[in-house]
C-alpha cells in the first residue's frame, strides 16, 4: 500500500475514523486553505476518534511498510494564522476540524462530551411562530408609519390662511357650564382657477363668494342654525387687514354698500369675508371653510352621491345671450346626484322659482341638508373606505383658517356637528328685501328682522323648539390661567369730540347727541347725507381704540363696530345704522335682544337649564323660511322651463 492509502479496516481506529467521516456534511469537509489557495479536507475532531490537527496520521496499519523515502509517519502541522493546528496527509490533503460548533475549534480547550447529547434543533412549528410574529410586527410598523404618513399627506393638501381680517373681535360668551357656541362660515367660491373649476367655458376668474352660510352650533350642541347669506346682498364692508411681502397693509372700509360676494375678491380674500360677517353678527366667527367647484364634485362622489327628490323635472338649457343656464336635465322623483350633475344642480337658477339667486338658495338648502345626512351616515370607522374617500376629497379642495388646518381638527369639527339632532338643525335665509338702488338684481337686509336674527345667534338663542342638552358633568374646576391684562384706564369723555351721523329713516342723531352730552362727551350732529347702513360703526383717530370701545359701550353697540379712520382726523365719528340698539327710543335696546356677547338667560347660573332656550323676537317661521335637516320632502321645481 502506498503512502496515500487509507488505513485498513480492522486497524486501530480505522472503523471509527471512517464512520466519523461518513457522518460529516460534505459542505463542511472541503474548505479553501488561505495560505495555499487549495482545498483541504476537514475531519471530525479527536474526541470523535479521528486524528486532529497536529496528531499522528498513519499511512498504514501496524506492520505495513513505511512510507517511501524513509519519511516520517507524522506530517508537520500547517503553520500560521487560521491554518494553525491543521494537518496534511501524505498525499497533500489537509485535514482540519469541522465548523459544526465553537467547541470543535481545536484552539479552544475541549470539554468532555461524555454522556452529553447534541442540542435539539428548534421545531418547524416554533420557527413558523417566530417568523409570523416578526412579520406581524413589521406589518404593524409599516401600517403605523403609513398611517402617519397619510395623515401628514392629508394635512399638506389643506390650504390655510388667517381667520379674519378684522381687528380683535370678542368671542361668544360661554354658558354656566363653560361650554361655548361655535360659529363657522362656509364659503363656496365660483373661481375658474385650478383643476376641475373650468365651468361654463370660463377660465382665469379668481372667484367670488357664490354661496355663503353661517353655521352656528349652540354651546350645549342641542341645536344649530344655518343662515344663508344671498350673494347679492348689499353690505357695509369693514376695513380688512392683511400682509403682502411681509408688509402690513389695510384695505380701507367701503364708503358705500357693496355686494356681499365681492368681499371674497377683496384682499386678503376669505378673511375679509369673515370680517364682514363678524360686523353683521357682532361676535367672533371662530372658523371658516372655503370650497370650490371641484371640491363640490369630489365631495359628492366621495359620499356616493347625494339623494334628492324632485317634485318635477328640471331642464336648464344653456341659451345664447342669456346667463344662468347650466345644461342640467333631470327627471322628477328620487335620484342621486354626484360630480358635475351635483354642481350643476347647485348652480342652476332657471330651474327654480323666478330664476333668481333667492329661488336657487331654497333648492341649495334641501341639497345641503341631504348632504349633511349622507356625510353623517358614511363618515364612520366601520366604513373606512368612505372615511378615506371623504378625507381625500375634502382636504384637496378646502381652504381653512389656521385654527382648523389639520385633519384631526376637521374631524373634531365633524364630530361636533354630528351631535346635533337632524330635527334641530335649522336652515334659513337672512331676511332681505329689494335694494332701492337696483331692486331687480340686489337685496338688502330687512330690518329689524335681520338684526334680531343676528342677535339670536350672538346670544346663542335657539330658533327651533326643543330641550337643551344636559351637561355631561358638573362645571369643571377653574383652570389656572394667566392673569388678565389690567383694563385700560377710563378716558375722560370731555376730551373726546364726537360727531353723530344718522343713516336711518328715524330721526335719531339729535337724541343720541343729547345722551352723549349728558355723559360728558363733546357731541354734535353730522348732517351729511348718506345711504342707509345696516351696521352702526365708530371710526376713531389712530391709536384711540380703547377710547372707541368706551364710546361703543356708552351708546350700546358691539365693540366689533369700531374701525380706525383713514382720514387722519382727531374726531370720533358715530354713524348710526339699522342695527343701532335704540331704534324706537333713545333709551331702549332692540326688543327681545340682549347686548351682544352676553350669556343667554335660559336657566339659573350654576345649574342646568330645564326648559328650552327662549325664542328671540324674530319674524314668524314662515318669513324665516325655516327648514330642518330631517325634512326629506320633494324639492319644488320650475317645470315650465
Amino acid at each position: 500500500m502506498n503512502a496515500g492509502s487509507a488505513p485498513r479496516r480492522g486497524g486501530p481506529g480505522g472503523d471509527n475514523n471512517l464512520d466519523a467521516l461518513n457522518d460529516a456534511d460534505v459542505a463542511d469537509l472541503w474548505v479553501v486553505d488561505p495560505e495555499t489557495g487549495s482545498y483541504r479536507l476537514r475531519t471530525p475532531d479527536a474526541n470523535s476518534g479521528v486524528p486532529s490537527a497536529g496528531s499522528p496520521v498513519t499511512s498504514a496499519t501496524p506492520g505495513a511498510p513505511a512510507p517511501r523515502g524513509g519519511g516520517s509517519d507524522r506530517l508537520p502541522a500547517v503553520r500560521g494564522g487560521a491554518s494553525a493546528g491543521r494537518s496534511r496527509t501524505a498525499n497533500n490533503r489537509t485535514i482540519a476540524p469541522p465548523r459544526t460548533s465553537p467547541e470543535a475549534d481545536p484552539a479552544r480547550p475541549q470539554p468532555s462530551r461524555t454522556g452529553r447529547r447534541a442540542p435539539k434543533a428548534p421545531s418547524k412549528a416554533k420557527k413558523r411562530i417566530k417568523w409570523t410574529a416578526i412579520t406581524l410586527a413589521g406589518v404593524l410598523v409599516v401600517v403605523a408609519g403609513g398611517a402617519y404618513g397619510y395623515y401628514l399627506y392629508l394635512n399638506s393638501r389643506i390650504k390655510k390662511t388667517d381667520r379674519s381680517a378684522a381687528n380683535e373681535v370678542p368671542p361668544s360668551a360661554a354658558d354656566e357650564f363653560g361650554r361655548t357656541p361655535l360659529n363657522v362660515l362656509l364659503i363656496g367660491s365660483d373661481t375658474r382657477v385650478g383643476k376641475g373649476n373650468q365651468v361654463g367655458g370660463e377660465t382665469g376668474h379668481e372667484g367670488l363668494a357664490d354661496s355663503t352660510i353661517l353655521m352656528h352650533l349652540s354651546a350645549d350642541r342641542s341645536n344649530a342654525t344655518m343662515v344663508s347669506i344671498p350673494r347679492d346682498t348689499m353690505v357695509d364692508r369693514p376695513a380688512c387687514n392683511y400682509e403682502e411681502d411681509g408688509d402690513k397693509k389695510v384695505h380701507p372700509a367701503s364708503t358705500q354698500k357693496v355686494q356681499f360676494n365681492s368681499t371674497l375678491g377683496t384682499p386678503p380674500g376669505a378673511p375679509c369675508t369673515v370680517a364682514t360677517v363678524e360686523r353683521m353678527l357682532g361676535v367672533q366667527v371662530d372658523h371658516y371653510l372655503l370650497i370650490d367647484f371641484n371640491g363640490v364634485k369630489q365631495m359628492t362622489k366621495a359620499v356616493g352621491g347625494v339623494p334628492i327628490n324632485l317634485c318635477g323635472p328640471i331642464n336648464d338649457p344653456v341659451l345664447p345671450n342669456k346667463q344662468g343656464g347650466t345644461g342640467l336635465k333631470l327627471k322628477a322623483g328620487p335620484q342621486r346626484l354626484e360630480g358635475n350633475d351635483a354642481l350643476q344642480f347647485l348652480r342652476a337658477r332657471h330651474a327654480f322659482g323666478d330664476g333668481s339667486d333667492l329661488a336657487r338658495i331654497e333648492a341649495q338648502k334641501s341639497f345641503l341638508m341631504a348632504l349633511a345626512r349622507e356625510v353623517k351616515r358614511n363618515a364612520k370607522w366601520s366604513n373606512p373606505k368612505a372615511v378615506f374617500d371623504i378625507a381625500q376629497a375634502a382636504t384637496g379642495n378646502l381652504q381653512v383658517d389656521r385654527g382648523l388646518g389639520t385633519i384631526d381638527k376637521l374631524a373634531a369639527l365633524g364630530n361636533e356637528i354630528k351631535k346635533i339632532p337632524e330635527d334641530r338643525m335649522a336652515f334659513t335665509t337672512l331676511p332681505n328685501e329689494p335694494y332701492p338702488g337696483n331692486p331687480d338684481a340686489w337685496v338688502q337686509q330687512r330690518q329689524p328682522d335681520a338684526a334680531n336674527l343676528w342677535k339670536a345667534l350672538a346670544t346663542d338663542t335657539a330658533v327651533t323648539e326643543g330641550n337643551p342638552a344636559a351637561p355631561v358633568s358638573s362645571p369643571p374646576p377653574a383652570a389656572a390661567t394667566t392673569p388678565a391684562a389690567p383694563a385700560p384706564a377710563p378716558v375722560d369723555p370731555s376730551t373726546m369730540r364726537v360727531t353723530v351721523r344718522n343713516t336711518t329713516d328715524a330721526p335719531k342723531a339729535k337724541s343720541v347727541v343729547e345722551q352723549l352730552d349728558t355723559l360728558g362727551y363733546k357731541a354734535e350732529v353730522d348732517s351729511t347725507e348718506s345711504s342707509i347702513r345696516d351696521n352702526s360703526v365708530i371710526r376713531y383717530p389712530a391709536g384711540k381704540a380703547d377710547a372707541a370701545r368706551q364710546l361703543a359701550v356708552a351708546v350700546g353697540i358691539s365693540e366689533v363696530a369700531i374701525e380706525e379712520s383713514a382720514s387722519g382726523t382727531s374726531t370720533f365719528q358715530l354713524i348710526i345704522g339699522s342695527d343701532f340698539p335704540n331704534l324706537d327710543s333713545a333709551d331702549a335696546p332692540i326688543a327681545g335682544a340682549a347686548p351682544a356677547g352676553s350669556a343667554p338667560q335660559s336657566g339659573t347660573a350654576g345649574a342646568p337649564a330645564t326648559t328650552a332656550p327662549p325664542v328671540v323676537a324674530v319674524p314668524p317661521a314662515a318669513d324665516l323660511k325655516l327648514n330642518t335637516a330631517d325634512n326629506e320632502a320633494c324639492i319644488p321645481t320650475n317645470s315650465k322651463k
